[in-house]
């Protein structure tokens, strides 16, 4: 009986310690290998390459299969974001609930020099609060302040009448007022 329950104390702590491994690495600072498009990147993770998804942002189109999909906005998103990463580490932060997307990317905060990437994009107005698949856990009230202020001084995506009207109706599909 002691070893059956010496036996059940071992799962027990496996099962914990592999549920807190994901948490350990999330703290270590990741090199960026690539830029893929505005809300997308590829970083060394784990020792492999692995993209990675910013979580709460959609960038408008740059690299997309279907070309009429890509739009010159999407090209500003991304080089904006090349030049936020292009030759530096990063840390990711995950939301509890989902690590990965429907493709298998990562789903991550992206913090570089110690600033939130996908909430400066909202903040530039490079991107909405994205909200299809659930609000921020720890950054809804700085997003939402975010894309307010972005809006109200009608930055990029929300300087151009279409994209904003796009947006909108989208931001309307996602259950998010405006």
């Amino acid at each position: 009986m002691p070893h059956m329950i010496r036996f059940i104390k071992t799962i027990h702590l496996l099962a914990l310690f592999f549920l807190i491994i994901p948490t350990i690495s999330i703290a270590g600072q990741y090199q960026v290998v690539r830029v893929v498009d505005g809300d997308t990147i590829v970083v060394k993770y784990g020792g492999k390459y692995e993209k990675v998804r910013l979580l709460c942002v959609n960038t408008p189109e740059s690299v997309h299969p279907d070309e009429k999909q890509n739009i010159p906005m999407g090209k500003v998103a991304s080089r904006y974001t090349q030049k936020k990463l292009i030759g530096k580490s990063v840390n990711l932060e995950f939301e509890i609930k989902k690590l990965r997307g429907n493709y298998g990317r990562l789903l991550a905060y992206v913090f570089v020099d110690g600033n939130n990437l996908n909430l400066d994009l909202v903040r530039q107005g490079l991107s909405p609060y994205y909200t299809k698949y659930g609000k921020s856990e720890k950054y809804d009230a700085g997003f939402r302040a975010a894309e307010k202020q972005a809006r109200k001084e009608k930055l990029n995506i929300w300087g151009d009448p279409e994209l904003t009207k796009k947006y909108l109706r989208l931001k309307s599909k996602w259950g998010q007022q405006q």
